[in-house]
């Protein structure tokens, strides 16, 4: 019955018309982003503009921003994001919230994996304007340092007083990409894919694991087999109904 199906189709989307805007800004635009600087690397080798805003924070270093540079990019580092980040998971594991442990984990980890995984396969060359205070020796795109700051500043929404929280977490991935561009190993471009690819990891499992997703999931199968009987069977049907 098309308008049947039609009709409860809009239904669906005014009653999940924010988790469909929350598709749209947290997981397909970060992607865009992240896909479209990609693809300026492999293809130019950057964004224009990578060396002159290098050049410029070089041009204005100070002794004082020298010292925060180095404390947030040690703050920032993998080792201590990665202890972290395992000591949240088993503790949420231990404190009886294994879904919740399983996201947590799995964002951390998967954002660290892709990171390596794009650093292979782009094999970018680190910045080599000037000698820097604290030097990186392995491939540049992208950002391990932005990618696993903004992980962990994304996923703070989760917890009770998310907007002072939200705001900490994103103005500490700001500061340690900041950081990595000010100390010359890493171009903009480079901090920039760190941030969004996070940003765009961590929305689509957040996607995964939310009740609503499944809902509209569950919706959308039965609606293909009201519709079109052949394409879903009833088993399936029965399978993603509700216990």
């Amino acid at each position: 019955m098309p308008n049947s199906f039609w009709s409860r189709l809009r239904h669906a989307l005014r009653a999940h018309k924010m988790v469909l805007l929350a598709l749209l800004a947290g997981l397909i635009m970060p992607w865009v982003v992240f896909v479209n600087v990609a693809e300026d690397i492999w293809e130019s080798g950057g964004f224009i503009g990578d060396k002159q805003i290098l050049a410029f924070l070089h041009a204005h270093a100070t002794p004082a921003l020298d010292q925060l540079a180095l404390a947030l990019t040690a703050a920032g580092a993998p080792l201590p994001m990665g202890v972290l980040a395992v000591l949240i998971t088993v503790g949420l594991a231990v404190w009886g919230v294994r879904r919740q442990a399983w996201f947590f984990g799995l964002s951390v980890g998967g954002a660290m994996a892709l990171n390596l995984l794009v650093k292979v396969l782009f094999a970018r060359p680190r910045p080599a304007l000037w000698q820097s205070l604290k030097p990186a020796f392995y491939y540049s795109f992208p950002s391990g340092h932005a990618i696993g700051a903004a992980a962990m500043g994304f996923l703070l929404w989760q917890w009770r007083g998310r907007w002072p929280a939200s705001a900490l977490g994103a103005l500490f991935a700001l500061a340690v990409g900041w950081s990595r561009v000010y100390l010359g190993v890493h171009f903009p471009s480079d901090v920039l894919a760190g941030w969004t690819g996070a940003v765009g990891w961590v929305a689509g499992l957040h996607m995964l694991f939310s009740p609503e997703f499944h809902q509209l999931r569950q919706f959308w199968r039965e609606s293909l087999h009201h519709r079109f009987p052949n394409l879903v069977s009833p088993s399936d049907e029965t399978q993603s109904a509700p216990a």
